[in-house]
This record gives C-alpha cells, sequence and structure tokens, in this order.
C-alpha cells in the first residue's frame, strides 16, 4: 500500500473511532494484518469494525457517487499483496463503517454472511441524507438479531 493509501485508510480509522467512542464503551485499533480494523466494546459486547475509507468522488450517470470495495486484497504468509482480491469470510468481521473522508461520513452497514456483494455505492446527496447514530444502532440491532419493531398504523390501532 502506498504511503499516501495508508494515510487515507489511517484517517479514515481514526475518524471511525473518534464517532464510535461517542457512543460505546472503548475502541481498540487492532494490529496490521487483522482482518477487522478496530475492536468496539459496547455493553459488554465485542464487535470487529472494518473500515472502508474513500477520499474520491467518482461520477456515474451524471451524479457524484462515493464508493467503497469491501474486499480485501490476499496475502502470502509474509504479508505480501498478491494480485487477488477476497471476500471476508464468516466469523471474521461484524460490520462494515464506510467513510467518505471529503465530508467527514461515517456510516454502519452489518456484514452479511451470503458474501455476494463487493462494493458500496451512494450518492453524495443520499449519503449526506444517511444518519451515521441510526445507522449504528441498525447494524448492532441487526447482528444482535434484534428485529425492528414496527409501529402500528392508525386503521390497524382503531381495529383492534
Amino acid at each position: 500500500m502506498s504511503v499516501r493509501s495508508e494515510r487515507i485508510a489511517l484517517a479514515g480509522e481514526y475518524l471511525a473511532a473518534s464517532y464510535l467512542l461517542r457512543f460505546c464503551d472503548s475502541v481498540i485499533q487492532t494490529p496490521p494484518g487483522h482482518k477487522a480494523d478496530l475492536i468496539l466494546d459496547h455493553d459488554n459486547n465485542l464487535y470487529r469494525v472494518q473500515v472502508k475509507t474513500t477520499n474520491t468522488i467518482y461520477k456515474r450517470r451524471g451524479s457524484d457517487y462515493y464508493r467503497w470495495e469491501i474486499r480485501t486484497s490476499k496475502r502470502t504468509q509474509d504479508n505480501i499483496r498478491q494480485n487477488k482480491m477476497v471476500r471476508y469470510g464468516n466469523g471474521q468481521i461484524d460490520m462494515f463503517c464506510l467513510v467518505a473522508l471529503p465530508i467527514n461520513k461515517v456510516f454502519f452497514v452489518p456484514y452479511t454472511e451470503d458474501g455476494n456483494q463487493t462494493e458500496y455505492a451512494k450518492t453524495a446527496k443520499n449519503l449526506k441524507d444517511i444518519d451515521s447514530k441510526e445507522s449504528l444502532i441498525k447494524t448492532l440491532l441487526t447482528i444482535n438479531k434484534i428485529p425492528e419493531l414496527e409501529p402500528l398504523n392508525d386503521l390497524t390501532e382503531s381495529s383492534i
């Protein structure tokens, strides 16, 4: 990884850790080579967080987009990067924290076991509308398999 790429990655990890510390008991940065970048302690539960950072806006279909690759590079036993990208495996991470450095935005998505998704992309407008705290809450609820409760609408309440 180039020095510039390392700086971008570290800036994203520090921004993510700073945000998480506002709501969680502790955040620990993992050593190099670990699948997760951060270990999060929240209500006596540990969560492995993989931080993905972008510093670039992409043009697609006339709109500005931010994009994150959510695969990891394959490395040899000597930690040398090979030219092959692999998906994260079950049990390696619990969630992704996606960081857009140009606007200092973080949001969270749970790791899914199907492993089919290899990237996330959001328009600049949609990204600005995402509530970071709400995305963290929803991600933790999903990881802990707590269903979201939908409020009853007026028609349902009156028919009870």
